[in-house]
């Protein structure tokens, strides 16, 4: 069975508190003030004209807290397909999370908004369908990814978030399956695929980035809150469609990282900082979120992305068609 390493931002949570960046814009959640990343892109702005309301959302990962206080509501169907062998029918069981990776990456995407606790996500509105495909063992089977993916587009999934790590796979058929099966799937059911460029540039050498050829899907890599794309992003190399968004600095200053609900063993309603390109790829999932429920196509959401990201931003050496940093402000203006 083809397997691929978890993310490798999970071998260096820094979990901690501090100071943070103050964002602009309004929200009763108290930890609001340390969300420097939806400050970036322009988030509190495009809430005026979209929160993503009544679109769903999946999350291919390795679950998300069920009971997290900041999700509640959210949640509209779970599953785990864990052994699945790549078929959908097999996905069943609770996708709970037992790692905190999936819960990170759902309160970027959808965390309540004014709630009164926690934090917001970018499309604060939306329902999320959550596929359990990985665990606390570390690995990820590709078909069991694929199953997932199948699932939630199954189960109503317009946008499906893909924080898988470095995707060795996805384009090699002689490895057995392909996660590009469960990718083109998803968009032929019209589901727009987001899918993180992996964290494995390393020294900044523009090493990588994956051979994505013509996948239909949006690659993201990361930057921190100076702009600057980080250095453990890999390129988004020939990708057609391509992005970077808020993924968190590896500076050592913890409160340069995302900050987002969280899940420890033993413990309620966590919230912690991670970086990586895990954590950019939701910010982007969470705009075509909004855009979807404005009313674009799939198609339309894409485009509307890559037209409006800001091209100021430098995506990095290897990144030839990558257009600029995520801006939902702009995007969701039309």
């Amino acid at each position: 069975m083809v397997r691929t390493t978890l993310l490798a931002s999970l071998a260096a949570l820094g979990l901690a508190g501090g100071l943070a960046l103050t964002p602009a814009g309004a929200s009763n959640d108290p930890a609001f003030s340390k969300q420097w990343n939806l400050a970036k892109i322009g988030a509190p702005d495009a809430w005026a004209r979209t929160t993503g309301a009544h679109v769903r959302v999946g999350i291919v990962d390795a679950g998300v807290d069920l009971t997290h206080e900041d999700l509640a509501g959210r949640i509209v169907a779970q599953t785990s397909c864990l052994k699945s062998k790549g078929e959908p029918n097999n996905c069943t069981g609770s996708g709970q999370d037992d790692v905190g990776h999936g819960t990170h990456v759902a309160g970027i995407i959808a965390a309540n908004r004014d709630n009164g606790i926690g934090v917001a996500g970018v499309a604060p509105d939306a329902e999320l369908v959550v596929a359990k495909v990985a665990d606390s063992g570390g690995g990820i089977a590709i078909d069991d990814a694929n199953a997932g993916i199948r699932w939630v587009v199954d189960h109503g999934a317009r946008v499906v978030n893909l924080s898988l790590g470095d995707l060795l796979f996805v384009r090699t058929a002689a490895f057995g399956s392909k996660l590009s099966e469960g990718i083109e799937y998803a968009w032929q059911k019209g589901a727009v695929p987001v899918i993180a460029s992996g964290n494995s540039d390393l020294f900044g050498a523009g090493i990588g980035s994956q051979d994505y050829g013509n996948l239909d899907a949006l690659v993201v890599g990361a930057t921190g809150p100076d702009d600057l794309v980080t250095d453990y992003s890999s390129p988004t190399g020939n990708a057609k469609w391509a992005i970077v968004a808020p993924g968190g600095a590896s500076d050592g200053d913890e409160t340069h990282k995302v900050w987002s609900t969280y899940w420890e063993k033993e413990k309620q309603n966590q919230y912690g900082y991670l970086a990586g390109t895990s954590m950019a790829a939701p910010h982007v999932t969470g705009a075509v979120a909004l855009l979807l429920a404005q009313g674009l196509s799939p198609q339309a959401a894409v485009q509307r992305l890559l037209d409006t990201a800001d091209p100021t931003v430098s995506c990095g050496a290897g990144s030839p068609t990558c257009k600029g940093r995520l801006d939902v402000a702009r995007a969701t203006a039309g």
